[in-house]
Formats: C-alpha cells, sequence, structure tokens
C-alpha cells in the first residue's frame, strides 16, 4: 500500500509543536528536572506515534528489542560498577531510549502498512 503523506504530516507538525512547547519549557525552566521531564514526554508522545504507525503486531518488536536495550545497560553497569545504582542507570536509559524511539518513530513514518505474518 502507498504511504500516506497526509498521515506523515500531520506526525511532523506534532513533532514540530512538542519541540517548539520544550523550547519554550526548557527557557522558562532551566532546571534539571524540566529537562528530564521533556525527556520522558519526548519518549512517550514518539512511542505513542510509532504505535499508531506500526499498529499492534509489528510494534511488539520495537518494544522488545527496547527491552534488550535496558538489560544491556544494566549489565554494562554490572560490569563497569560491580553494582547496580538505580540513579546513574536512569539518565543513560533515558538518553538511549529517547534516540531509539525517534529511530523506530522515522521508520514507523516510512513502514506503510506492514502485511501480518
Amino acid at each position: 500500500m502507498l504511504v500516506d503523506y497526509h498521515h506523515i504530516l500531520m506526525q511532523l507538525v506534532i513533532v514540530l509543536l512538542l519541540w517548539v512547547l520544550t523550547r519554550l519549557v526548557r527557557r522558562i525552566n532551566r532546571g534539571p528536572r524540566v529537562r528530564r521531564v521533556c525527556r520522558y514526554v519526548w519518549v512517550c508522545v514518539l512511542w505513542i506515534m510509532s504505535f499508531f504507525n506500526l499498529g499492534m503486531y509489528w510494534t511488539a518488536y520495537p518494544i522488545a528489542l527496547w527491552m534488550i536495550l535496558a538489560l544491556g545497560l544494566i549489565f554494562i553497569q554490572l560490569v563497569h560498577n560491580h553494582e547496580f545504582i538505580y540513579r546513574r542507570y536512569w539518565p543513560v536509559f533515558w538518553n538511549w531510549s529517547l534516540i531509539y524511539a525517534g529511530v523506530v518513530f522515522i521508520a514507523s513514518l516510512f513502514s506503510g502498512r506492514l502485511p501480518l505474518i
């Protein structure tokens, strides 16, 4: 099936509006908590839009890889520090989650209607 350009344009407008909103919020309040909350919001919004693009069936694969990424980060921290500390884990996890959610979202924009296997 062909790619729905209207749908892609609407989602890109949503991403652009969210970017403008986060820039405004960061200008008003420059604390680390605001940066962290903006990162959470970005990851959640990108995953939700990817879910609508991919559908229920195909969304399971990126989420499974996301879990493997989380376990890999835990393993790296255990090997490096010989302990697992949440305070060190969560910022790294959310940074990598934002990158991964962005890649999944971009891939989902051009996935079209993937067939059910």
